[in-house]
This record gives C-alpha cells, sequence and structure tokens, in this order.
C-alpha cells in the first residue's frame, strides 16, 4: 500500500510536466495564430505568380524551353523538434514510391533526417518560428539556383504536409521546376514590351520559385505546430485526470490513516482506564 508522501510526490512530478505540457502547448497555439494571418495570403500570392508565369508563356512559348529535364531533386519538409506524432513518418511513407526516382534529396528537418536512408544533398533545419522562415526559404533558393547552374539537377520536386486545420494535414508531392502550369493559348501577336521577355520571365520565375519555396516551409511550419498542439492537448487532459484520480486515491489513504490514527488513540485511553 501506498504512503500519502508517495503519492503526493507523484502528484507534484505530474504538476511539473503539466506545466512543460502547457507552456508547449502555448507556443505552438502562438505560432499556428500568428502563420494563420499569413498563409492564406501566401497562397493567393502564389495563385498570382501562376497565373502571370502561365501568362507569360502563353505569349512568349519559347521560353519554355530555358528549362531543362534530367536529374531531379526531392526537397522534402518535416521537423526538427518531436512532441508531433507520426508527422515525419507519414509523409516518409507518403513519398516512398517515388523516392528511388531521385538523384537525391534535401531534407528540411533533423528529425526528418534520422528516418531517410536515402542519399541526401543536404539536411537543413526546419524553423521552430515564423520569423525564421523567410530567411531559411532565402538560403534554400539560392543552394537550389547553385545545383542548377552548375547542371548538377534539372528538375525540382517539394513534398511537405499541407496544412488543413489543427491536428489536420495532406500531404503534398509537385514538382516546381520545370513548372507545372496549367496550359494557356499561345497568342499569335505577343504584346509589345519594353524589357525584354527574358528577363520578365527570369523576374516572374524567381518569384514563382521563392513562393512555393516559402509556402511549403510555412504549410508545414503550421501542420507541425497544428499536430504538436492537437498532441499537447491530448497529454494535458490525460495529465490532468490522472493528477486528480490520485488525489482521490490519496485522500483515500489519508482517511485510512486518519482511521487507524483514531483507533490508536482509543487502544492506547483504553488501557490507561483499565
Amino acid at each position: 500500500m501506498r504512503t500519502t508522501e508517495e503519492i503526493q510526490a507523484k502528484i507534484k512530478r505530474f504538476e511539473e510536466i503539466k506545466k512543460i505540457v502547457l507552456s508547449m502547448k502555448s507556443i505552438a497555439a502562438l505560432n499556428i495564430q500568428k502563420s494563420q494571418h499569413i498563409i492564406a495570403h501566401i497562397r493567393a500570392y502564389e495563385e498570382e505568380i501562376n497565373l502571370y508565369l502561365t501568362r507569360i508563356l502563353g505569349y512568349f512559348p519559347n521560353l519554355i524551353q530555358s528549362f531543362k529535364e534530367g536529374d531531379k531533386v526531392l526537397i522534402v519538409f518535416g521537423s526538427d523538434q518531436g512532441l508531433c506524432g507520426l508527422f515525419n513518418e507519414k509523409l516518409v511513407s507518403y513519398i516512398g514510391d517515388y523516392i528511388e526516382n531521385f538523384k537525391g534529396l534535401i531534407v528540411v528537418g533533423k528529425k526528418l533526417d534520422d528516418i531517410i536512408s536515402h542519399k541526401k544533398f543536404k539536411v537543413l533545419p526546419a524553423p521552430v518560428d515564423l520569423e525564421a522562415i523567410y530567411a531559411y526559404a532565402s538560403e534554400l533558393v539560392e543552394y537550389i539556383a547553385y545545383l542548377y547552374k552548375d547542371n548538377v539537377i534539372h528538375e525540382v520536386y517539394v513534398a511537405y504536409n499541407n496544412f488543413l486545420g489543427v491536428g489536420k494535414y495532406s500531404p503534398v508531392f509537385k514538382r516546381i521546376i520545370p513548372c507545372e502550369l496549367e496550359k494557356e493559348k499561345h497568342f499569335e501577336y505577343p504584346p509589345i514590351v519594353d524589357i525584354s521577355p527574358r528577363e520578365i520571365f527570369i523576374d516572374i520565375l524567381t518569384e514563382y520559385i521563392f513562393s512555393n519555396i516559402y509556402k511549403a516551409y510555412l504549410e508545414s511550419f503550421l501542420s507541425e505546430n497544428g499536430v504538436r498542439l492537437m498532441n499537447m492537448n491530448n497529454a494535458s487532459k490525460s495529465i490532468e485526470k490522472n493528477i486528480k484520480q490520485l488525489e482521490i486515491e490519496r485522500n483515500y489513504y489519508r482517511q485510512e490513516e486518519i482511521t487507524n490514527e483514531i483507533q490508536e488513540i482509543l487502544t492506547a485511553y483504553k488501557v490507561l482506564v483499565e
């Protein structure tokens, strides 16, 4: 039989764990709150860039020849931190049928790296706060440009978890170079422009690549924090339940101790009276 002191010590441990869980929960909730204000704008911006890129290729179809096909790289976006369930494992399972088609991977997230054995070009940290995403996306775009210009790779694909709500996400796998865009009608007489069509195309293409990379980072970041928030909610409820059960148990044993103490007093009193 446990003593009330042992039960109280266990309650104290649970309360300490609860503080950590609530802290993680608050961080995840804050990350989601801040990121949700941006994700809708990024999705809309990506759609606009896709539209302009489709249009310029419709006006100047020969520009599509700028793209080469050949060695492929896959950028997989996961997490650096734990407490997000099977977030990384499900994404790896989803891309499992495609992974052998790539010359190598660029892996975002140390936790994700732990479960991928395929050849890697580079392993990058996953963002732990919203403010880091812009710098991370810029660095990754520069690295892709380096690999592309040196003819190390010719096609770029991305895989990430798309945010659908707290604890909800769906895996995405798509090619970003060469562009996968809806075909638009080719115009026999393109507009007259003061700038070289190729310069316009390169500027729009740069924005297209960056918007896709930034969006992949943000979608993955939101999905990861959504899963972590859900897990922390479940964990805090479970801890609360355990604490209540222990408090009931502690009160029960404390009542028994008090009853035993009263019986000892009565026994001692009877001995004294006799």
